[in-house]
C-alpha cells in the first residue's frame, strides 16, 4: 500500500495508516528515542543554550546513544525513512545519505522550512523571520537576506572592515588573563560585539542591553509558546529589544550590514527589520564553530602547525586582516568547517511536506513532519571513515563538501544565507589566536588518537593563549 492524497485527506491522516507505508518505530523504540534523542536536545536549549542544564544533560552522552538508537532502527528497518513520533506528532526520520539529499536538494515549496518548531518559537523573537516564513513571503524575504549577506559569494562586500572588527575584539581577548583560561562565555561577549558593530554599526558596538534583550527572547523561545502566561512579558521584551534595534535603523552606519538596506530588493512582505534578530541568533553558530575549532587545534599539533604556518604566510604575503589574507587560508577555513561537521550547533534539520513526496516505492503524503538528523549522518561511522576524528582535508579535496548528508549549514534552497559570512567571522577569530601565541585547552577531552566524542560541554570549557616569545626574548 502507498500513501496518496485521497488516503490522508485533511484530518482524515491516522497513525495507523501511516504505519502501513513506512517502516515504523515500535513504542520502545520511540521511548528510546526520545528519552535519547528528542529530549536532550530540547532541554539543552533549541533556540538558546541553557548551561546549568547542558551541563546535566552531557553526562548522560546524549549524542552517542542517540546515534546508537539510529543506526539500530536503520539495521532493522533497512534504509527507510522510518515513521517515529516526533515533538509535534509522527515524523519521518531520515537515515540514509540518500534520502537526506533528497530532502535537503528539494524545492522548499515541498519540504517547507516553516515547521511548528520554527513557527511557534520565532513567535516570541521574531515572527516574521526568513525561517518562519513559506510561500511569497519567504521568497521575498530569502531575496533581501541573500542580497544584504552575500550570499553564495566568497566573501562579504565588507569583509574588509568585519575582518578588521573580528582581529580588535579578539585581540582583546588575548591580554594576561588568556594565559589562565578564557571561558566560552567569555569569548561569547566578544563575538556577540562583533555581531553588533557589524550587523548594527559601531553606534551600538557597547550596546549590551540590546543582546541581553534577544537572549531573554531566545531563553523564552525554548519552551515554543508553552508559557503562555508570560506572553504579555516576551511582548514587552521585544517591543524594546526593536526600539533599540530601530535606533541604528534610522541612521544606518554604511559599513554594517543594516547600511545595505537601501540596495536590497524589497517589497510589502519583506520585513527588513525582522530578519535582524535572526542573524544575531546565527551569531550562536559562529560562537560554536570558534571555541570548538581552538579546542580541536589546542588538542591535536600537526593540523595546528600547518594552521599557524598557514596563518603567518597568508599575513605575510596579504597582510594581517586583510581579505586577500583571508582567502588565502583554505585550510584555516577548512578546520572551523570540520569544527561544527563534528558537533553541528543544529543537530537536526526539521522540514514538513506540502504535496506528496516519494520514498523509492512508498509515497508519503504532505502535512508530514520530516526530520534530517544532521548530526548523526555527519558522524554516521558505517558510511564515512574519517566520523570521529578532526579531518579538515575532506573539505579541502571535496569529499565533506561533495556529501549532502554532511550538512552543519544546510544545504539547497534552505542553506543559510550567511554561510559564508558566518565562515568568514568565524575564521578570522580562529586566525588571530594563532598569530604568535600558544593555545592550551581544559576542560575537555579530545585525544586525536582516539574517536572524538559525540558531544561538546563547553560549561567547563578554559581555552588558554600564551603569547610567544619574542625572537631576542628566547
Amino acid at each position: 500500500m502507498t500513501w496518496t492524497s485521497q488516503t490522508f485527506g485533511g484530518e482524515a491522516r491516522t497513525d495507523a495508516a501511516i504505519r502501513t507505508a513506512l517502516p515504523t518505530a515500535s513504542r520502545s523504540e520511540n521511548l528510546r528515542l526520545t528519552l535519547l534523542y528528542f529530549l536532550p536536545n530540547y532541554l539543552k536549549g533549541v533556540f538558546r543554550a541553557r548551561p546549568r542544564v547542558g551541563r546535566l544533560v552531557a553526562r548522560l552522552d546524549p549524542g552517542r546513544h542517540g546515534a546508537e538508537t539510529m543506526r539500530r532502527l536503520r539495521r532493522r528497518h533497512g534504509r527507510g525513512p522510518v515513521v517515529v513520533r516526533g515533538t509535534s506528532g509522527p515524523t519521518l526520520l531520515v537515515l540514509d545519505a540518500e534520502d537526506a539529499r533528497q530532502v535537503l536538494s528539494g524545492p522548499v515549496e515541498v519540504y517547507a522550512v516553516d515547521t511548528w518548531e520554527k513557527v511557534s518559537g520565532f513567535a516570541a523573537v521574531q515572527p516574521e523571520a526568513l525561517v518562519a516564513s513559506h510561500g511569497r513571503q519567504r521568497t521575498a524575504r530569502r531575496a533581501f537576506n541573500d542580497a544584504v549577506l552575500d550570499a553564495g559569494l566568497p566573501v562579504h562586500r565588507l569583509a574588509g572592515h568585519f575582518l578588521r572588527v573580528v582581529g580588535e575584539e579578539s585581540r582583546a581577548l588575548l591580554g594576561p588573563e588568556a594565559e589562565a583560561g578564557l571561558t566560552a562565555g567569555q569569548i561569547r561577549e566578544r563575538v556577540e560585539r562583533v555581531g553588533r558593530r557589524c550587523f548594527l554599526g559601531e553606534a551600538a558596538a557597547d550596546d549590551e542591553e540590546f543582546s541581553r534583550l534577544l537572549g531573554e527572547l531566545l531563553a523564552e523561545a525554548n519552551w515554543m509558546g508553552a508559557r503562555r502566561w508570560r506572553a504579555a512579558r516576551t511582548r514587552r521584551l521585544r517591543r524594546r529589544m526593536m526600539q533599540r534595534q530601530a535606533r541604528y535603523l534610522c541612521d544606518a552606519d554604511p559599513r554594517s550590514l543594516t547600511g545595505l538596506f537601501r540596495t536590497a530588493p524589497r517589497g510589502p512582505e519583506t520585513a527588513p527589520e525582522g530578519q535582524v534578530a535572526h542573524w544575531f541568533m546565527a551569531l550562536g553558530v559562529v560562537h560554536a564553530a570558534v571555541v570548538q575549532t581552538l579546542s580541536l587545534l589546542a588538542t591535536h599539533p600537526r593540523h595546528h602547525a600547518r594552521a599557524v604556518r598557514e596563518v603567518r604566510e597568508a599575513d605575510r604575503r596579504h597582510g594581517a586582516h586583510t581579505v586577500a589574507g583571508f582567502e588565502a587560508m583554505d585550510y584555516v577555513r577548512a578546520c572551523v568547517q570540520d569544527a561544527v561537521r563534528l558537533w553541528p550547533p543544529v543537530p537536526s534539520l526539521m522540514r514538513r511536506t506540502t504535496a506528496e513526496t516519494r520514498w523509492r516505492t512508498a509515497v508519503a503524503p504532505g502535512g508530514v513532519n520530516v526530520l534530517v538528523p544532521a548530526a548523526f549522518h555527519a558522524r554516521d561511522e558505517e558510511r564515512i571513515d574519517y566520523a570521529h576524528r578532526f579531518a579538515p582535508q575532506k573539505w579541502l579535496d571535496g569529499t565533506a563538501g561533495e556529501d549532502w548528508a554532511v550538512s552543519p549549514f544546510s544545504r539547497g534552497e534552505a542553506r543559510c544565507s550567511g554561510t559564508e559570512l558566518g565562515i568568514l567571522l568565524a575564521t578570522g577569530f580562529v586566525a588571530e589566536f594563532l598569530r604568535g601565541g600558544e593555545l592550551a585547552v581544559a576542560g575537555v577531552r579530545l585525544d586525536p588518537g582516539r574517536p572524538l566524542p559525540h558531544g561538546f560541554d563547553a560549561t567547563r570549557l578554559r581555552i588558554g593563549y600564551r603569547p610567544c616569545p619574542a625572537p631576542e626574548e628566547r
